[in-house]
Formats: C-alpha cells, sequence, structure tokens
C-alpha cells in the first residue's frame, strides 16, 4: 500500500469516527431514530452497542437494544463515500437481515418483532455525484436514514422518495436538494409545528389532523385551505412522529423565534434553491423582472437543458412557490400578486447570520400571521 492509499484510508477512518461519535453523543439523533422506528421517547431503555461483533468477522457499527431485545442493526457510510463502498454497507445490511432471520446474536439477546437493518447516511450523500442512491436495490428490512449535516436531524428516506430520486440523472432531470416544499410558506410550515408543540408540553398523546386544522386556520394564513403542505413538509423533514407530534429535534426548532427557524431551514434544507434563484436574479439587470416561463427556461439552460428537481418541474409551479418564499418568508424579494416587477431588498447569499436575521426582521410578511398563531394559543 503506498502513501496515498494510506492517507485516503486514514481520512475515511477520521469520517467515520466523526459519524459515530456524533452518533453516540448526541441524544436528539437518538430520539429520532427511536421516533423513526416507532418506539417511545424514552433513552433509558436504549442500549447503543458500539461496533459489535457477529459471525464471519462482521462487525456491525452500533446495535440497537430497547427493551433488552434487538431492534435494529445499523451500518453507517460517511458522505463522501464512492460507489463500492455504497454497496458494500447495502451488502452489509443484507447480512444483518439474515442475522435477525437466523436469531444470531453474539451476546445472546433476541430480537424484536418488527426488525430493521438501518443504513445511515450523511445528507452529504445525496450530493454524491458519482451514483444516485435511488437506483439501487435494498433489502426488506433495510431503512434509509439520513443525518443532516447542519442541524444533525435524522429522518428516514421513504420508498417515495427514492422513487423520486431515481429518476434524477436521466436525460431531463437533475437535482440541487432532495428537500421538498412546494404551495406553502415556511412561516406556516414553522406555524403548524410550534403549534403541535404546544400540544406536545401540554402532554397530548395523539393529535388529529383534521381537528389541528380548524384552529390553526383561525390564523387566516396565505395558505389557510391547504394546510395538507405544511404537514407532508414536517413529516418529510423528521420534524414529527407517526402520531404527529414533534420530535426531540421538532421541538426545540418550534420554539425558535420564527427568524431563527427561518435561518435553520436555509442553512439545512433550502440554500440550493435559493443560491439558484438569487445568482440568477443578480447576474442581470433583466432578470429580476423576466417572468416566470422564461426564468424556468433560462434557469433549466443553466443546467444542461436539464429540469431541476423540484424547482422547475410542473412548469412554473415550483418555480412560484419559491418565489413567494422569497417574499413573504425571507422578504429579500417584492413583488405584486401576478406581476414580474420585482426588487431585491438585499441578498442573502451576501449575509451572515446576524445580518440576514436583521433583514428577516425587517422584510418579513409573516408577522401578523404568526401574531395570530399567538392569540390562540
Amino acid at each position: 500500500m503506498n502513501s496515498v492509499d494510506r492517507q485516503i484510508i486514514e481520512q475515511d477512518n477520521i469520517r467515520e469516527k466523526y459519524f459515530h461519535d456524533l452518533i453516540i453523543k448526541n441524544d436528539n439523533i437518538k430520539s429520532d431514530l427511536l421516533s423513526i422506528l416507532n418506539l417511545p421517547d424514552d433513552l433509558t431503555n436504549l442500549n447503543l452497542i458500539h461496533e459489535d461483533k457477529y459471525i464471519n468477522g462482521i462487525t456491525a457499527d452500533f446495535t440497537f437494544v430497547y427493551n433488552n431485545q434487538i431492534r435494529a442493526i445499523i451500518e453507517c457510510k460517511a458522505g463522501d463515500i464512492g460507489v463500492t463502498d455504497y454497496v458494500r454497507g447495502i451488502g452489509q445490511v443484507l447480512q444483518y437481515e439474515y442475522f435477525n432471520e437466523q436469531n444470531i446474536s453474539s451476546k445472546g439477546i433476541q430480537y424484536s418483532n418488527p426488525f430493521n437493518s438501518i443504513l445511515l447516511v450523511p445528507s452529504s450523500a445525496f450530493n454524491n455525484t458519482n451514483f444516485n442512491i435511488g437506483k439501487f436495490k435494498y433489502p426488506k428490512s433495510t431503512y434509509i436514514v439520513e443525518i443532516n449535516d447542519s442541524n444533525k436531524v435524522a429522518r428516514r428516506i421513504s420508498q417515495e422518495e427514492l422513487k423520486t430520486l431515481s429518476t434524477v440523472e436521466n436525460n431531463s432531470l437533475t437535482s440541487i436538494s432532495q428537500y421538498y416544499v412546494r404551495d406553502t410558506r415556511l412561516f406556516e410550515i414553522y406555524m403548524l409545528l410550534r403549534y403541535l408543540c404546544f400540544l406536545k408540553i401540554k402532554n397530548k398523546a395523539n393529535v388529529k389532523r383534521t381537528e389541528i386544522e380548524l384552529e390553526i386556520k383561525k390564523t387566516n394564513s396565505i395558505n389557510n385551505n391547504n394546510w395538507r403542505n405544511a404537514w407532508i413538509s414536517l413529516s418529510s423533514l423528521g420534524l414529527i412522529n407517526s402520531n404527529n407530534l414533534p420530535t426531540k429535534s421538532g421541538l426545540e426548532f418550534g420554539m425558535f423565534d420564527f427568524e431563527d427557524f427561518l435561518i435553520m431551514m436555509y442553512k439545512s434544507y433550502i440554500k440550493p434553491y435559493i443560491e439558484t434563484l438569487l445568482n440568477y436574479f443578480t447576474q442581470g439587470n433583466q432578470n429580476i423582472n423576466q417572468d416566470l416561463k422564461t426564468i424556468r427556461k433560462e434557469i433549466v439552460s443553466q443546467f444542461s437543458d436539464r429540469d431541476v428537481l423540484f424547482l422547475t418541474q410542473s412548469e412554473t409551479r415550483y418555480l412560484s412557490s419559491w418565489l413567494n418564499i422569497l417574499r413573504d418568508d425571507f422578504g429579500c424579494i417584492d413583488f405584486k400578486p401576478r406581476n414580474s416587477n420585482r426588487i431585491i431588498n438585499y441578498n442573502p447569499l451576501e449575509m451572515n447570520d446576524k445580518s440576514l436575521k436583521e433583514n428577516i426582521i425587517k422584510y418579513t410578511k409573516s408577522k401578523p400571521y404568526i401574531n395570530n398563531l399567538t392569540n390562540i394559543l
């Protein structure tokens, strides 16, 4: 082995160790994993066995023991892995499925029913240009779980999302982010999460969406007759559980002030969309005033004539939604409905957190609706 290969292996080991240490030390990630596995958020019943040795010299990164039963076995991969190592990871979780089927445990611990093998990856894995994680076959018991590199939230990648990702990188579609937001404002996502946080603080064990929507409609928000997309967003981002209540991370973010929540969303989930739009608007004097069809056409041309997932799809519907977010949430641009005469109030790409927060507070159009929410809490 030459010095270059040795250095690469050492760097990979450092990245893997960081990822392992993050899972060991971060209780929010552990709680998120409990939520993903539909288990009560009780860390006292969790035993996370690190580098657990099984048969044939196989060492699992983590055995996830809850109530003295193996609920999952976890394989971790770093975000900059190659396709060979990723396929090796799929092979490892297939063996974990076999261990469950044959009740194989070096420590004599029984398996629970249900059981899941977990392939755990950081969000940067989705930016790997060498392969597409939607274009692999996974074992039946396997959950693909992403840990967000910025806010450290763990969420399960659904089969539907994998199917959507599998369509990317063909001749007509590309991706700049895996996160989905459409036909809702970010302040509406925040308002729903905040409302659910107060229900959780009141020890509500389960909530019905229809009942919540009747109450939150009293805010007279912009998309007041379509709260479905806010629910979908919270669920897909891993901020609420199967009982429609906030996860531990969701509870933390829902108690943020709105401007702090918006900066978290910007840095953790939607920055690629904002970068693409603001870079387009500022690269030419007339770009900010182009009609939506022209904006879509010119953005597509920047990506080798391929549609951009969740940005230029559905003609201009996604694009219109992002412009509304730029106006109503961030306030970084302004325009009247159905009018292409726009102005730029500020460029978030040029701001540090302090300046961005000050500009959000100054220009956001969310305040009346959030005040209405405060009045009904």
